[in-house]
Parts: C-alpha cells; structure tokens; sequence
C-alpha cells in the first residue's frame, strides 16, 4: 500500500523523521516498509499493512495514528465543517442487512464540475491516481485518507429511490469504462427502480455517471459484507481500490465521518443526510491481567506505561483493568491481542536476551522426537518437505468432494475451510513443481481437521507407480521399528485398525497416515551395529507366489535369513502369462557378510534357501 510521507506530516506540528527512519520504526514496531522512493518533493513510502491490520490501516488517518502512538506525537485530524439544509432526501431501501451493514448518502445541490485544485491533483498522484475532477477526486481523496470508499452518482439521473440489493440472473449493466457484465442472483448492487447503478463496492455503472453537465449529486459512503464483495471481485475479475479495501473488515461506524469529511471538501451546503444502519456495531470489553501481559513478554513492563500505551492506541482503559475496544479494531478480540499491542509498542527490542533455566534435564518430548525422526526419514528416502495452509477454499473442497469444517472468521475470504486433508495441497504442490523438476518427492507433517483435530503424515510423487511410494512407506514403516501392518487396497492396517491410505490422482501417486497412531506404534530400540567392510552381492529374483499371499509377509520372511541385508519389491503383476491363483513378484536381494566377501556358491545357497521358504515358484 503506498503513502505519502508529505501527507502524514500534515498531521503533526512536529517535524517527522526522515523516511527512511520512519520507514525503519514502523518496521520494528508495526508494519514493513518494502521500499522509500522519491517522488518530486514527497516521498512515497510503500507499507506492506498486514490483512488484520487492513480494516484500519488501509488509509493515511491509520498510518498517522500508528506515527502518533510509536513516536508519541500529538496527532492533528482535519477539521470537518457540514451545513443541512432539510429539503431534500431520497430514499434508501437495504434488502439485506447481512449484505450491506451500513448505507450512508448525502444530496448535494448545484455543484460544479471542474478541475481539481493543484494540491489534490498531486497527493492523488503520488498515491499512484488520476485525477478525473472536483467532485470524483474528493472521493478519491477521502479514501485514501480514511480509507472508506466512496462512489458519486448524478442525482437527476436516478429514478426514484436507491436499493440495495442482489441482482436478478441475468440482469445487465455497463461500466464506467465501458466494460459490461452479465450479473446473476449472487452479486450485490446498488440499484434505483428501473436498472442497477452499480456492483456494490467495486464499480460504479455508467447510467447514473457524473458528466460536465452534472448540476446535483449523491454521495454514497457504505458498508458491504466482505465476504461477499471479494467473492465478486474474484468471479468478475474485477479488483479496484474500493474493492480491495472492502474486502477487510472495514469499520461501518466510518461511513458517516467519511461522507462529512467528502462534503466539507466539497465545501457546499447539502441536504440532509440519509443514513440506514440497522445492526449497529458497538465497542467491546476485554478483561486484562497485567501480571499475565508481563509473563507472556518476559519482562515487567509498569501499570501505568501498559495504560499509557493503549490509551494512545484508542482504547478506552475502566476499573478492574477492563479494556474497551473501539469498533475500528476488529482485530483485537482477546487478551493475546491485547499483549502483542503492548509488547510491539513497548518495543521487542527492550525485551532482554536471557536463556531458560532448568531446575533439572529436560525430559523428552515424545511428540516432537517421533516428529523429527520421521522428517529425517523421509528427507533419506528423497523427499523434500512442504509447508501448507491450515485452510482451503472451495476449489480444493470441491475437487475433492471434501466434508469441511467453516470457519466463522477466516483470514481470507478465499481460505475459510479447515482442511480435512492434506492430500489436495500436496497434489497441486507437487503439479506446480513439476513446471521446474523432472520428479517431485514431497511430504509434509502437519496438523488436519475433521471430527477432531489430528498429526498426519501425507507424502506425494510424480508417478503413477503404487509399488514406489508403497516401498517408500515399508522403509519408513521398518526404521520406525513397525512390523505387524499390512497393504489393503488402498489403505493401510496396522491390526485390524486402518491408520492411512494410499491412491493415485491426475498421474500423482500419494499417502497419508495417521501420525498419532503411528507414533503410538513405533518403537525406539537403539541396537549398535558394526559396519561390515565387505561389498553388498545384490540379485534380482522373479517368480510366482499365490496371490494370497501379501507382500510384506514376503519381505519379513526373507529379512530373517542370515546374511540378508535388505530387500526391494519392484514389480508386482496379475495377469496374461501368469496363472490363476499366483501373481509374478519381482525382488532385488541385498547380501552381506560382516566377515568375508561372499562368492557365488554361497549366494547361490542363499537364494535358494529363500525360494524354499516363501513356496517360490520359477516363472515358466
């Protein structure tokens, strides 16, 4: 997000320090400046404002205020002058509340159309927008500064009153700039009695377009669901300064202050304003603990300067250490939120560097080891590890036919599912990679969510191979110390209990097991052993054995014959030329003595006792 360095001095009588400083302050304490770039005689510093912070910071009031509190300046906010006049109105009607938390409009009579004066002209430039005239550009202009946007309908070009509501499927309208839209029954518009006006928080339509002949305006200053607005942003391919704004939690007490700030611009006398709010959001209390802000932070941080510190950020601070949230915060909804405020305005830099101390060894965390060594399998056996999202959206949910659990304050409009799985992450990663790699080997060990809250461990390949990845899990499965499971179809048993599955999709061959039943399985028997000087003898064998007959079974059998090294299944068919009953397996038999280097006549007894002991059967 880009603001002007000239444009939040206007706020203080002090002198700011020099961009770069600022831009270094407000990195330690509140949000990364990417870049500081001369622009004329401003500087334009780019903000990267987190999504949580976007509801309040998104505008230079925000910035400023955050200046304010790090710097402990006094803040200066323009002074806003309106006249009503009780003539004029129009009517509002809100079909949804849910949809449209908030519409505010104001009538203003004879205005003239004409250039913006110099300065709006070049503050409006340096936030990288055109001007286009007075009357466009002060809405323009109060966006950025209070971050609510605003849009401008010609009065006299509405017919009856304005609606809110969801459009008929369908239904048409063109746009400012020409382009036009085939709605349906899913995207909010802002309407008069005949035709849509506009896409509700994205962009106004051409019928109700201020010209040069423009003689009487409608302000609208609103408040959508925002949810809604980045759903049809998305589907219409449509992003604009407003709707990027809408799309975060956009305070709807500001709807009012933004229209009166546009009008005292304007500087004409209006009508009198029209404002629907029917679900009136309200401040919020949360209960604190000094002592438990102090622990958390690990330093001792005094009542007075804990109060001092929200007080500067708007909080109202009451008896009994109860915090009062302004609405504008709809970020801070416990008392974790209340501590990260402390402690990034206090400064984590104060914070001392001071080593745990430890009354006795630590014991070890079982969770955590068993997590470790299974990562460092997995990385031997070639795979590299990922890190995905705790969310989905609907594309993975549909994709999969997956049963989701929604969350009610997602992060993002897009990523508001838990993911039951990690399998459709994985999938994508592993397409997505294959851009750039001939084979892609990947895991992750994360966290998934379906009845309860659970460890899995989910690995994908790029093939189509079922017998690479299963050779991949027997390898995990034995340096884990696991022995009594065995290969369904597709799933995987330890017992009679079902721990994971296997599957293949798109070309993509993929696991995923239950890591806490895993864990629950393993066994951490360290047995030295001494490492032979002598070279491994390695023969391939091909035979039938009775389809029956599973193939673990097998690999266990053969692994207890002396000087048995490793096995490794690499093919496993059913089919023409094999004969009803059997099924043709191939094997790659590693041999190693610890004292001599083993000739053919031993290897050849070896081979044999094996065939003896699995009913081997030469393939004819």
């Amino acid at each position: 997000m880009i603001f002007s360095y000239n444009w939040l001095q206007s706020y203080f009588r002090e002198k700011l320090p020099t961009p770069e400083k600022l831009a270094e302050i407000l990195t330690m304490h509140s949000f990364e400046n990417e870049y500081i770039e001369k622009k004329g005689s401003d500087y334009i510093l780019s903000i990267d404002v987190l999504p949580d912070r976007a509801g309040d910071c998104f505008s230079h009031n925000g910035i400023a205020r955050e200046i304010s509190v790090l710097l402990n300046k006094k803040i200066t906010y323009p002074k806003i002058k309106t006249k009503e006049i009780l003539k004029d109105s129009i009517l509002i009607d809100i079909e949804n509340s849910d949809d449209c938390l908030r519409y505010t409009a104001l009538i203003i009579k004879n205005v003239k159309i004409e250039e913006s004066p110099k300065w709006l002209k070049e503050r409006l430039e340096v936030c990288g927008i055109n001007s286009i005239n007075n009357i466009v550009d002060i809405t323009n202009y109060v966006m950025l500064e209070t971050g609510q946007p605003m849009h401008v309908f010609d009065y006299d070009k509405i017919s009856g009153g304005i609606i809110t509501r969801k459009a008929k499927k369908g239904e048409k309208i063109s746009l400012l700039g020409g382009k036009e839209c085939i709605l349906d029954e899913n995207v909010l518009i802002i309407a008069d009695e005949e035709v849509p006006l506009a896409i509700a928080g994205i962009k106004g339509g051409k019928k109700a377009e201020i010209t040069n002949e423009t003689k009487n305006i409608v302000l609208e200053s609103a408040n959508f669901n925002h949810k809604l607005i980045s759903t049809t942003a998305r589907r219409l391919n449509i992003r604009t300064d407003a709707s990027l704004r809408f799309e975060q939690n956009i305070d709807p007490n500001l709807t009012s202050y933004a229209i009166d700030r546009a009008a005292s611009l304007i500087g004409l006398p209006s009508s009198t304003k029209i404002d629907v709010y029917k679900k009136k959001l309200k401040p919020w209390n949360i209960k604190i603990n000094i002592d438990e802000i102090n622990k958390t932070l690990g330093i001792d941080i005094p009542k007075k300067e804990v109060e001092k510190i929200l007080k500067n950020l708007g909080f109202i601070v009451k008896e009994n250490m109860v915090i009062e949230v302004p609405t504008y915060r709809q970020d801070v909804t416990i008392p974790e939120n209340i501590t990260e405020e402390v402690g990034r305005i206090y400064g984590y830099d104060k914070i001392p560097l001071t080593l745990p101390y430890f009354s006795e060894p630590a014991k070890i965390n079982y969770d955590i080891f068993w997590q470790d060594k299974a990562k460092d399998i997995m990385k031997e056996l070639g795979y590299s590890e990922v890190f995905g999202y705790s969310f989905i959206g609907d594309q993975e949910k549909n994709d999969f036919n997956l049963t989701v659990r929604e969350i009610i304050n997602p992060v993002s409009s897009y990523y508001k599912y838990l993911r039951p799985t990690i399998i459709p992450q994985l999938i994508n990663f592993t397409k997505e990679n294959l851009k750039y790699f001939d084979n892609v080997k990947i895991f992750e060990l994360g966290k998934v969510f379906d009845k309860r809250e659970r460890m899995v461990l989910s690995g994908a390949i790029s093939s189509n191979n079922y017998l690479l990845i299963k050779s991949d899990i027997l390898a995990l499965f034995d340096k884990l110390g696991i022995n009594k499971f065995s290969f369904g179809k597709d799933e995987i048993k330890i017992g009679k209990d079902v721990i994971g599955k296997v599957g293949i999709k798109s070309g993509i061959t993929f696991f995923e097991i239950d890591f806490e039943k895993i864990q629950k399985n393993a066994i951490d028997n360290k047995e030295y052993k001494h490492v032979s000087y002598h070279p491994i003898a390695s023969r391939d064998i091909s035979g039938l054995i009775d389809e029956n007959t599973e193939i673990e079974e097998i690999v266990s059998k053969i692994k207890n014959i002396d000087l048995v090294k490793s096995v490794e299944v690499f093919d496993v068919f059913k089919g023409k030329n094999v004969p009803p009953g059997k099924k043709s397996i191939s094997l790659t038999i590693n041999l190693q003595s610890e004292e001599k280097t083993l000739d053919g006549e031993i290897i050849d007894e070896i081979i044999t006792k094996i065939k003896k002991t699995i009913n081997w059967e030469e393939r004819k």
